[in-house]
């Protein structure tokens, strides 16, 4: 391992990049920081504190880039980490925040200067790591295992490593010893670290800067005594302790005094053109150290151990913490009384050492909810309060002093718990710093004990239905508009003992419930407090909100819930019974208007007259519907097209329909379908109305319906002389022949000179035939059936009869339907022979035929006339059609109509007034010639039937009473 120069490159993952050496000697010669002793003795005494010095440069003349970053008055606290390693941490001793708690407020943890394995996030930084390895090996013990709690940014909460946890005296950053390696060793059980090769004086080729340790002359005796022990291989075969010592003296950078602390030394070897470094610890000094070896707590009232806190009181290097939680909760009011145990304890190589800080005393705290996960933050912080159980000045090597007793007018050592606790407590103690400050106790890892316990829950809750009062007080459903209500709310003691309620105290308020109340156009948000003391367990209050609201509407919606305060403060800690809830009262006032009918719904007039004017009356139902049930006076108006035709009012009873007649003579009408509109309450509005569903309340507060005015038809359709069917005879003339296929080839010179060729395919018939051959035919159009259903063949004949075999019944005032099936036949085409070729053989036919289309008319006359005594007629077309050309079946149907605005429909209603009898329809199929293949004739097709409807009672089952107008 000689001593040489390298060149040093920007290099791969894991290795170190060059970087300028501020070595000893070079600059203005002020040194890096300044050293703050306080009451300590600067020549056998660490620093309290260090700071940077504003007066230092380096050998460029540049202050310290720490300086620059930290200024002059940043502390950096001596530390004990863990109680094993010695440096200067940014952290305060005491109340130190999350934020001050964060180690990437230290610069060299923010410098992306080396990358390995086990980061976080290689793009979040190099230089924290998901856990921790052993001091002084090159193992990992496992992801969240690492000595630092992160307490802020996105890894909030977990136990990771950083690079860099404090300084030397002198300001270099030290290597963490739980920092894993960035690259791991293949087998870390067989690694041999002192075959490597090691760059001596690091600190002279720029790979780091030299500590204030590694000019001290001790520091070949601290690498023999402290260096080699820990690390037995570094023995170099052949050289004694001294000489292998004062060679690895050269290579490592000593980074903490080892007879302070557990010493770090860090060394940088060569492997290829590459350089990385390793850090190793020393053998521990041995040094004094009190130990907190048991806390326990105990519920006076029953003298039993809730929680206790033990450490191994025979072996100082385990740190190991053990809790006991015997009970999870402790109650407010209640007092609990503490006992401690601190142990001098035995350190191997150590002289007896009796403590010498006086007075033996011990630290009280408590925290109390938010603060309790506030790192170094109490509620109730007492220091020196806790005396030993028998007087003592102090505590011999190996002995163990007990703590039971606290200053004060009550002796024994206890703690009531205040109101103002509301989720958790922590109880801790400590042993003061006085015992560090006097060389007593190096170690501080393990001077504290703390328990934790969550407060015994309490809750209460609200019940999920309300109740509307009105402005008497008096529960109600009813909603009136510009009425005042009042709401009430139950609140419970779901469980615990603690009082919810206390005028003298502000912590502790009333039940409370916050309350949005809304008559869907505004919102109000309230509180309502009860006004009695809510205890104990299972008592219930009611709390009345007077005057809530004054609703515009006839519509209440609340929506409640406990009030935050009572979760803030631990009243309330199942938030499953909290709400919030809603509920609603609502009301109707709501004017409509249903079932509005013209009469008379249809009008025929003669042919070439008039629509002219008519009388009609008109009829409608209307409901006032009111919670108030008030009777009204309701306005109406009857339009047409905009047009008002009539208007009136009725006084209609609450909650119930009144049917409303209105007759009203003259009415102008025209050819077609005439509207007509009722609207009740009309604009400006008399009366106000309000949907609870919120829908618009004057929606249903117009009905319509229509009259049919129609010109009677003059007949499309006349049969004078009824002729239904056509026969005839057909000869036909056949010829019938079969054949084969021959070929040959036939070739040409083409234009190019080249002769072509191609085959040519002719048929040779081998045997023919020709003869005639005499057919029967017929055609026959007719009309085929009537159909006719009413309510009365409904309810006695089973719907549909065809009155082409009986009359069709139907009631006066009562509807009937009717439609016609009209069907063409004919066999010319069936019955005819049928031509054919297939190849070389076939069969002609002649004559051929032809298809026949329909004439899709039909003239229906009714049996009542217009009003200048014409009879009726529709001329109707099909509504559907079946079959093929030579076996077509139409159906004929009255037009469709809209009745009493109630539906579409092609009944035709009977009078009420019509008297029994009995009444003829005719019907008539438009005269067509039919088949143009049958030989020439006169004889035209046409069919006409006449059917009977039978009128039979009239309508009076269905008549209602109503009021005339």
């Amino acid at each position: 391992m000689g001593n040489f120069h390298l060149q040093l490159t920007l290099s791969a993952s894991g290795e170190i990049t060059n970087k300028s050496a501020e070595a000893k000697g070079f600059g203005s010669g002020k040194p890096r920081t300044i050293e703050h002793y306080g009451d300590r003795d600067p020549t056998k005494d660490s620093p309290v504190y260090i700071t940077f010095n504003p007066e230092y440069r380096d050998k460029n003349g540049n202050p310290s880039p720490q300086y620059k970053e930290y200024g002059a008055d940043k502390k950096f606290w001596e530390e004990l980490y863990r109680g094993e390693f010695h440096w200067y941490s940014p952290v305060p001793r005491e109340d130190a925040t999350a934020a001050e708690r964060d180690m990437f407020q230290m610069l060299e943890n923010r410098m992306r200067k080396y990358k390995g394995a086990y980061l976080v996030d290689e793009d979040y930084s190099w230089n924290l790591k998901k856990g921790r390895s052993t001091p002084g090996q090159q193992d990992y013990l496992g992801d969240n295992t690492g000595t630092t709690l992160i307490t802020t940014g996105p890894y909030r909460g977990k136990h990771y490593e950083f690079r860099y946890l404090g300084l030397t005296p002198d300001g270099i950053a030290v290597e963490n010893p739980y920092f894993p390696p960035d690259i791991p060793p293949k087998d870390s059980n067989n690694w041999h670290p002192e075959r490597l090769a090691w760059i001596k004086e690091p600190w002279d080729v720029g790979l780091t800067t030299d500590t204030k340790y590694d000019h001290d002359p001790k520091k070949v005796e601290w690498i023999r005594a402290y260096f080699l022990p820990a690390n037995p291989n570094f023995r170099i075969p052949g050289k004694t302790d001294d000489e292998s010592a004062k060679y690895w003296a050269s290579v490592f950078s000593v980074q903490s005094n080892p007879e302070k602390s557990t010493g770090i030394a860090t060394g940088f070897h060569q492997k290829g053109n590459h350089v990385y470094y390793l850090t190793f610890t020393m053998k521990p000094p041995a040094k004094p150290n009190l130990r907190m070896i048991e806390f326990a707590i105990t519920d006076k009232e029953t003298g039993q151990i809730i929680g206790k806190v033990t450490r191994n009181p025979d072996n100082n290097k385990d740190l190991t913490v053990k809790r006991e939680n015997l009970s999870q909760f402790v109650t407010v009011g209640k007092t609990y009384v503490m006992t401690a145990k601190v142990k001098n304890m035995i350190v191997p190589e150590l002289a007896k050492h009796d403590t010498t800080h006086t007075p033996i005393t011990l630290d009280q705290m408590y925290a109390f909810d938010e603060t309790s996960y506030q790192y170094g933050k109490w509620d109730i912080e007492k220091e020196d309060s806790v005396l030993p159980a028998l007087p003592m000045a102090k505590i011999a090597y190996g002995g163990i002093a007990t703590f039971d007793k606290q200053n004060g007018s009550v002796t024994t050592w206890e703690f009531t718990i205040p109101p103002v606790v509301n989720k958790e407590i922590v109880f801790g103690t400590r042993i003061p710093l006085g015992f560090y400050e006097k060389g007593d106790n190096i170690n501080t890892e393990d001077d504290e004990a703390t328990i934790r316990f969550k407060i015994e829950p309490e809750d209460i809750g609200v019940s999920s239905q309300a109740q509307l009062l009105d402005s008497n007080g008096n529960v109600t459903v009813d909603v009136v508009p510009f009425k005042t209500y009042g709401l009430r709310f139950t609140v419970n003691k779901a469980f615990g003992k603690k009082e919810v309620g206390d005028p003298r105290d502000p912590s502790n308020p009333f039940a409370t419930v916050e309350v949005e109340v809304s008559d869907k156009k505004t919102i109000k948000t309230l509180k309502g407090v009860a006004k009695e003391v809510l205890t104990p367990e299972g008592k219930r209050v009611a709390i009345d909100v007077p005057n809530a609201i004054t609703p515009s509407t006839s519509i209440i919606e609340a929506t409640w819930q406990i009030a935050k305060l009572h979760r803030d403060n631990g009243q309330s800690t199942d938030f499953s019974n909290d709400g919030p809830y809603t509920q609603t009262w609502a009301s109707e006032i709501n004017i409509s208007v249903k079932d509005f009918i013209v009469k008379p719904q249809a009008i025929m007039r003669p042919k070439e007259k008039e629509a002219g004017k008519e009388n009609l009356t008109f009829q409608f139902d209307v409901m006032n519907a009111n919670a108030e049930k008030q009777t009204k006076d309701i306005p109406y108006v009857i339009r047409s097209q905009g047009r008002e035709v009539y208007k009136g009012s009725v006084s209609v009873p609450a909650n119930k329909y009144i049917t409303v007649t209105a007759s009203v003579p003259n009415v102008p009408l025209f050819f077609g379908e005439v509207p007509f509109e009722v609207e009740v309450n009309p604009v400006p509005r008399k009366w106000f109305e309000f949907k609870k569903d919120g829908s618009n309340p004057y929606e249903d507060n117009i009905s319509y319906n229509a009259v049919h005015v129609y010109q009677n038809q003059k007949p499309n359709a006349k049969c004078e002389i009824v002729h239904p069917q056509n026969n005839w005879q057909t000869t036909y003339s056949l010829y019938e022949w079969h054949g084969h296929q021959e070929s040959y080839e036939s070739c040409h010179t083409g234009k190019d000179g080249n002769e072509h060729c191609r085959t040519v395919y002719y048929c040779v018939t081998d045997w023919d035939n020709s003869w005639e051959e005499t057919i029967s035919h017929y055609e026959r159009y007719e009309i085929k059936n009537v159909f006719f259903r009413s309510k009365l063949t409904d309810d006695t004949q089973g719907g549909w009869v065809d009155i082409l075999k009986q009359p069709g019944k139907v009631k006066a005032g009562y509807g009937f339907e009717i439609k016609f099936v009209v069907q063409y036949t004919t066999n010319t085409y069936s019955a005819s022979p049928k031509p054919w070729r297939s190849g070389c053989s076939g069969k002609t036919v002649s004559p051929g035929w032809s298809s026949v289309q329909t004439p899709q008319s039909i003239t229906v006359t009714m049996p009542y006339t217009d009003q200048s005594g014409q009879p009726v007629v529709y001329n109707l077309t099909p509504t559907s059609t079946s079959g093929s050309w030579d076996n077509k079946m139409e159906v004929y149907e009255m037009p469709m109509r809209n009745v009493f605005n109630l539906k579409n429909t092609r009944e035709i209603f009977v009078n009420e007034g019509a008297k029994d009898a009995n009444y003829t329809i005719q019907i008539d199929t438009f005269p067509f010639y039919g088949s143009f293949d049958k030989p020439p004739t006169t004889d035209i097709l046409c069919d006409q039937k006449h059917v009977t409807i039978s009128i039979k009672g009239a309508n009076s089952d269905d008549l209602k009473t109503h009021i005339i107008q």
